[in-house]
């Protein structure tokens, strides 16, 4: 994909070109070893002179495709910007035990990277959904090692909804409930992938969900259906942060989000016409208001 694209990521899937595909033509794919397994990353330096390093934490179901759409603005500002799969996720490498998984095993993760990519001292962490819950983690863990900290379309608590009810239906039925309960809600063909109907963008994400390892789904919706409010611990450790989501944000509960931010006295965006994934949605304005937040810290 040409640099000078301004396109948004979700305009791009009109086209039929998956994230994957949205990968910048400066932009390099890599592994690092943690913890004895190999994480997918991609990395974008800066261009022209750096202003900072950034970290973005995919969300569940996620990999590190999904932050290609605003690699490059972001290093037009002046950023290295990395993403990775966390362990388990589509292109990473992941235990088959859900004990291997656990928060503070997620959290430590992003801190081997950290150290084995030799991003430091201090890093802008990003992290997306349940990234954030993980970014959350890591800070708590060792808040100096961060410039700042931006909860991405992310919230503070259990969100609360069907949550426990996906949680059930994972554990019963595998993976393909995810994409089962997708299709029938949208009025689409539950079936489609069976019968080999799916379009190159369905096909994508269907990939993505049955390429994720089993363990990491079971062990991230729990995380997330177990999530405890540690915004008052996060406050204390006096790193910036920036709470920022989509107007139309289906996940966290609006008010919580906006709730978190008051509470920690943060920066907090409303990004106009976009949704759970922002970034997506947005592209552009996303990394614009990103990096405007990352060159003040």
């Amino acid at each position: 994909m040409s640099f000078s694209s301004p396109a948004n990521g979700i305009d791009l899937e009109l086209q039929g070109i998956t994230p994957d595909k949205q990968l910048p033509e400066q932009a390099q794919r890599g592994h690092v070893t943690i913890d004895g397994y190999e994480l997918a990353t991609i990395r974008i330096d800066a261009i022209g002179p750096a202003r900072g390093t950034a970290l973005l934490v995919p969300g569940y179901t996620s990999s590190a495709d999904t932050f290609n759409c605003i690699l490059e603005p972001l290093a037009r500002r002046g950023y290295n910007v990395v993403s990775f799969s966390q362990r388990g996720q589509q292109l990473s490498q992941g235990p088959s035990d859900v004990s291997e998984y656990s928060l503070e095993r997620l959290g430590a993760d992003v801190h081997e990277l950290i150290t084995t990519m030799n991003l430091g001292p201090r890093v802008h962490l990003l992290g997306h959904s349940f990234g954030g819950v993980v970014s959350i983690e890591a800070v708590l863990q060792k808040p100096e090692a961060f410039a700042s900290l931006t909860m991405w379309n992310s919230g503070p608590e259990c969100m609360g909804g069907d949550i426990e009810s996906q949680r059930h239906a994972l554990l019963e039925y595998g993976p393909r409930a995810f994409y089962l309960s997708t299709r029938i809600a949208a009025g689409l063909d539950p079936d489609a992938d069976i019968k080999g109907e799916l379009n190159l963008v369905e096909q994508y994400y269907y990939d993505r969900l049955m390429g994720t390892n089993p363990a990491q789904l079971e062990a991230g919706i729990t995380i997330l259906a177990n999530q405890v409010n540690k915004t008052a611990q996060l406050k204390a450790t006096g790193v910036p942060v920036l709470v920022s989501h989509g107007a139309n944000d289906d996940a966290w509960p609006i008010p919580m989000q906006r709730e978190m931010a008051e509470e920690l006295e943060a920066d907090y965006w409303v990004i106009a016409h976009a949704g759970h994934s922002a970034h997506a949605d947005r592209s552009h304005t996303s990394a614009e208001l990103l990096a405007t937040f990352w060159d003040e810290h």
